[in-house]
């Protein structure tokens, strides 16, 4: 597969190029969304600081945002994984992530890491989908 077959998507995200990486990326027919904080709608702040749904719920709208880019819906999302602060708080961000994707299920992981680039995040969502 040579290069022409790839396209990408970018955010307002300070952290793009300062990493070095772009929202979401096609190959084909496979679509891959960078890890999805919940930033706020300036896209510097964090999203409901405290709340474990409401960001887990941001995270996914961010995710489905990206992939509209590529006319995919979150119907086609076939993997995530949740990095999350506080494994003991699994079920709100099961909650969020059950309710938005109601029947049409990914594979999921969630895990839990030491921390985030922003304390106040609770929560950052990989998502990977087919076209």
């Amino acid at each position: 597969m040579g290069h022409e077959h790839f396209e990408r998507v970018y955010s307002r995200a300070p952290w793009e190029q300062r990493v070095g990486y772009c929202r979401a990326l096609r190959a084909g027919d496979l679509v891959f969304v960078t890890g999805t904080a919940p930033v706020d709608e300036s896209g510097a702040g964090v999203h409901a600081p405290g709340d474990a749904y409401a960001q887990a719920r941001r995270c996914l709208e961010l995710i489905e945002q990206a992939i509209a880019a590529f006319g995919v819906g979150r119907a086609r999302v076939v993997r995530t994984r949740m990095f999350v602060t506080d494994i003991s708080r699994w079920a709100e961000f099961g909650r969020a992530h059950a309710e938005f994707f109601g029947e049409h299920r990914p594979a999921t992981t969630m895990v839990e890491v030491k921390g985030l680039i922003d304390p106040a995040m609770l929560i950052e969502i990989e998502a990977d989908a087919v076209c």
